[in-house]
């Protein structure tokens, strides 16, 4: 079999050391545009056990024309060795920022470790011990990167099958096989990772129409944006039990507008108002008895708008027309205030002469 996989993600970057990069949400490392040199240093990768043996180094790089990138890897059961009599750890030297990186080159030269140009994909299968130090240099101006770095145990899924005389490691029929294993493993993890193309937390945008589409509901990719997008998709199955609801006009508004809208029925509005004042509120309430009317405290553009319009469109109650009202922020007074002749209200404002002098927008200028 394969064996363990090793995952080079944030916690271990961070543990490390890498100047002349940084690293990104997504654990992509990039390099400084003012930095000529870039290094990642790693701490060891344990294998738990003496004499282990390891399978392949892989990671997804992009370099520019004029860059070198050098890969330094070797496997060593000793997790010490002395420098002027004192012990000293091994993952510690490497990822010390006081320490050149000349001093760390020489020092993997004379534990023998491998030293590869330009290469992303590399067979460890002549490595052989408990921990595996690992680093990376990348020579030359510009911009490149370097993510999804990841290191086998064993590598290989075919030479356990084979009789014994042909299980020599690192032979020709070794590595020969080694290719029909990389096809094999790579086919391996995309099946494994297919479940997380059903999570609509991580799935790619591009998939949530199609699952949405799977409910009955009609969504545009590039009409809402991401969020919005998997608030729907991930809240469809309890929007279609509320179809033709007031709750699910509720909880609509609430998805897409970021707050509780108020929802009037104008069935429900009749016995609150006087037949002979009726026609005064048919703008707020609509004329028909299956009107619905929004009232929301945003101030919607036209996208926004039509945004929410579509989707509730496909949930109203059959025959219903839906009317939305925005409703703005406005100073109001009681029965019982009155205002003299010449009075007014006055907006909150001010107005600067100078340094040292201001006025208050009740005030005039002759």
């Amino acid at each position: 079999m394969a064996g363990i996989c090793y995952s080079v993600h944030r916690n271990r970057i961070q543990e490390g050391y890498h100047p002349g990069f940084v690293m990104r949400e997504d654990e992509t490392l990039t390099s400084l545009a003012s930095e000529p040199v870039h290094y990642l240093y790693l701490k060891a990768i344990d294998a738990s056990r003496e004499d282990a043996t390891w399978g392949r180094l892989s990671f997804e790089g992009r370099f520019e024309e004029n860059m070198v990138c050098f890969v330094y890897v070797t496997a060593m059961n000793e997790a010490f060795f002395f420098r002027e009599n004192e012990p000293r750890k091994i993952e510690d030297f490497l990822c010390d920022a006081k320490e050149s990186a000349d001093i760390k080159k020489r020092f993997m030269e004379k534990v023998s470790a491998k030293r590869l140009v330009n290469r992303e994909e590399i067979l460890l299968y002549e490595l052989k011990g408990r921990y595996l130090y690992l680093f990376i240099e990348v020579l030359g101006e510009g911009e490149c990167t370097i993510k999804n770095l990841r290191i086998e145990q064993e590598g290989d899924n075919f030479m356990q099958t084979f009789p014994e005389v042909y299980r020599e490691r690192n032979s020709f029929f070794h590595r020969f096989l080694s290719v029909f294993s990389t096809i094999y493993n790579e086919f391996d993890e995309r099946i494994d990772a297919l479940s997380g193309l059903l999570d609509i937390d991580s799935c790619p945008k591009e998939l949530l129409p199609v699952y949405a589409g799977w409910m009955g509901v009609d969504v545009k990719e590039d009409f809402f944006t991401e969020e919005i997008l998997r608030q729907l998709v991930s809240h469809i199955y309890e929007l279609n039990r509320l179809k033709g609801t007031k709750a699910v006009l509720e909880r609509l508004t609430e998805i897409i507008l970021g707050e509780k809208a108020l929802i009037l029925e104008k069935n429900a509005m009749e016995e609150y108002i006087e037949a002979k004042e009726w026609k005064n509120f048919e703008r707020l309430y609509g004329s028909s008895t299956f009107d619905v009317t929004i009232l929301t405290h945003q101030v919607l553009n036209e996208t926004l708008k039509n945004q929410l319009m579509y989707v509730l469109n496909q949930y109203k109650p059959i025959r219903s027309n839906l009317y939305v009202v925005q409703l703005q922020k406005t100073g109001m007074l009681d029965a019982y205030s009155y205002l003299d002749m010449n009075a007014r209200i006055p907006e909150k404002g001010k107005a600067s002469l100078d340094d040292k002098a201001t006025m208050d927008s009740v005030m005039m200028l002759q």
